[in-house]
């Protein structure tokens, strides 16, 4: 928080040309407005909701970021391993299990799970994650279905993933998994008639962002039962400070529920995943820099 204020404030931001933001770091038209020398932000992220974009291109600053570098892309595995540790601690009731050890309990018949061999994973979003979360569920003997109309029908085919319409990839999955990008197209993409049409003993992923699904009607699914469960890595409206938490309904569920599991967007937050994207995006701005 602290961080924040005193990047909003300083004199500094006046001097500088170019700006390095990570998703602990919000730039808003105030900051943008500060940096009066500003040529350039750069972001080691696919997302860009943490950026005012619009703002920054209309004063004719550019932004570089990690979106649309598809061959670099290959080889960051972080938030795909992060989804797979997500979907096994939900369904494995492990976190929930831990608690009450430390909690001087040992309370085995609480804590039954669900096995995920010959279950259904759906992946909404068949881009690069998508299709790695899906090799991850395949080796672990899971049927992958998926969803996303931007991907040619060739693709699913070769890698053995069923394609499928929207409301069938919620109807049949055990298993749905989010990896699209935040647009203004995919701006509460999912809502509540979407998870209405899931199976009640179905499960919900979302390592993507937290804009792309409506938190109201996720709220809705687990109170109603409409899913068995639901694990996220993302929040609508992510602050560094965590003031997006408070009287947050879904954080106000979770206290009290053993079947939603949320983490702090550490989905990319890995020693190597971070080396690698940062080690990139300082030869894309030391590239810019030359045209300056």
């Amino acid at each position: 928080k602290k961080k924040v204020r005193q990047l909003a404030n300083e004199k500094i931001l006046a001097d500088i040309d170019v700006l390095v933001v990570k998703l602990n770091f919000k730039i808003t038209k105030t900051v943008i407005n500060k940096a009066s020398h500003l040529k350039l932000i750069a972001t080691s992220t696919t997302g860009l909701n943490h950026i005012d974009v619009d703002y920054a291109q209309k004063k004719g600053i550019s932004v570089l970021s990690l979106r649309g570098h598809a061959d670099f892309l290959q080889n960051i595995y972080s938030t795909a391993e992060h989804t797979l540790a997500l979907i096994l601690a939900l369904i494995r009731k492990i976190p929930w299990s831990f608690q009450s050890i430390k909690e001087g309990r040992w309370q085995r018949e609480l804590y039954y799970g669900r096995e995920i061999y010959g279950k259904t994973l759906g992946i909404l979003g068949y881009g690069r994650l998508g299709k790695i979360v899906s090799l991850y569920g395949q080796n672990l003997g899971l049927k992958v279905i998926a969803h996303d109309p931007y991907v040619a029908k060739e693709e699913f085919i070769k890698n053995k993933v069923r394609r499928v319409s929207f409301k069938d990839l919620f109807k049949q999955a055990d298993i749905l998994s989010v990896h699209v990008l935040l647009t203004p197209d995919t701006n509460e993409l999912v809502k509540e008639k979407d998870l209405r049409l899931m199976k009640p003993t179905s499960f919900f992923i979302n390592t993507a962002r937290g804009e792309i699904i409506e938190e109201s009607a996720l709220v809705k699914a687990l109170k109603k039962e409409w899913i068995a469960g639901a694990a996220i890595d993302v929040m609508t409206n992510e602050n560094p400070d965590g003031s997006h938490l408070k009287n947050n309904a879904l954080v106000k569920y979770a206290k009290t529920h053993d079947n939603l599991l949320i983490t702090s967007h550490i989905g990319g937050a890995t020693f190597e995943a971070m080396q690698k994207t940062e080690e990139f995006m300082a030869q894309k701005i030391k590239e810019y820099a030359k045209k300056l």
